[in-house]
């Protein structure tokens, strides 16, 4: 019998909770989920994961007595930062059960990171027996951190593909660049409409479609091939992918990007900065194009090399094929898998 086991997940969102209820079911037990809420109001969070969510203030230290449930045998813990999931985690490893990280946190080899890596050997490498990175880069990341190979595991992160599939060919979808994503700056968004509007002669029949919230939607430069949307919940996101060639995310710094596997899921060409932590999962020469952050004149070109792809087919099955790394069923035989290995 698997020992009793806990989750924890700062801002939870709609896919998370669907991942975590996969989980649950892989390991037959009803496990706890203890979460703070998300910035942006999702809905169907507690009807994604058939039951409620222990809801806390990540700042504020919380007990598992105070949550009214008893200290489980092993805790997935979102992050090392949150006071709340921090305090939980004590509990945990002072009753002699074993606490595996949640790290989004992706391998950027700036100086934060090489000097921060000593700092969490000596100070957090011990308290987690293992941890759940979303993908590739994470696994480097936390093989430079001190984690040894055997105690890495990916696919923290992935989109339901009950919402998020595959859509008509490429050749018959708009010719139509989308983005998803909050109007902020660490986003790109306003570089990327800059970029499409540099271009947007060379591409006449192609419009730049844009979906998200936040100070910098009316920032965005006004372009008759630019419409500008406002949020929408998840369960609209997916046809908007399916009717799309492309899908960019233009972010300055990005943990991993859950819209990159999203799109892929969905069949889209990829348009990412290097700076996208997925993008060693999902993009490829056959179905993508990178570009340094912030540098709009590459951007610009990499958004007409992918329009003028001729093997769309080939791009299209390319992105479906490297989408089915992650997701709901991955993410529920990693959690069985360490909490095999934690036993």
């Amino acid at each position: 019998m698997l020992p009793s086991t806990a989750f924890s997940w700062h801002g939870l969102p709609q896919y998370a909770a669907r991942q975590l209820a996969a989980a649950s079911a892989e390991l037959g037990q009803d496990c706890p989920v203890v979460g703070s809420r998300a910035q942006v109001p999702i809905q169907g969070v507690e009807a994604a994961l058939g039951r409620p969510v222990h809801w806390v203030e990540a700042s504020r230290p919380t007990t598992w007595r105070e949550l009214g449930l008893d200290v489980p045998r092993v805790f997935f813990q979102s992050g090392w930062a949150y006071p709340a999931f921090n305090a939980l985690g004590d509990e945990v490893r002072a009753a002699g059960g074993k606490v595996c990280l949640l790290m989004d946190n992706n391998w950027r080899g700036d100086l934060r990171q090489i000097l921060g890596a000593p700092w969490f050997r000596l100070c957090q490498r011990r308290k987690f027996a293992a941890v759940l990175v979303p993908g590739k880069s994470g696994r480097r990341l936390a093989r430079w951190y001190g984690m040894p190979d055997e105690k890495i595991f990916e696919g923290m992160y992935g989109a339901d593909p009950q919402l998020f599939f595959n859509g008509p060919p490429l050749i018959e979808r708009p010719r139509r660049i989308l983005f998803v994503g909050q109007y902020i700056e660490r986003k790109g968004c306003v570089p990327l409409a800059r970029a499409f509007a540099s271009v947007a002669s060379m591409l006449p029949d192609w419009e730049l479609c844009m979906y998200g919230s936040g100070p910098l939607q009316s920032a965005i430069p006004d372009h008759p091939q630019i419409r500008v949307h406002g949020f929408v919940q998840p369960e609209q996101l997916g046809e908007l992918y399916r009717q799309a060639r492309v899908f960019a995310l233009p972010s300055f710094a990005e943990a991993w990007g859950l819209v990159v596997h999203e799109a892929a899921l969905s069949g889209c060409q990829l348009l990412l900065s290097a700076t996208v932590g997925s993008a060693p999962d999902f993009a490829m020469p056959a179905n993508a194009r990178t570009f340094r952050p912030g540098d709009e004149v590459g951007l610009a070109s990499a958004m007409v090399q992918l329009a003028e792809t001729a093997e769309l087919q080939e791009a299209q099955s390319a992105s479906v094929a490297a989408a089915q790394s992650h997701g709901p069923a991955v993410f529920a035989r990693q959690v069985h898998a360490i909490v095999r290995q934690l036993s």
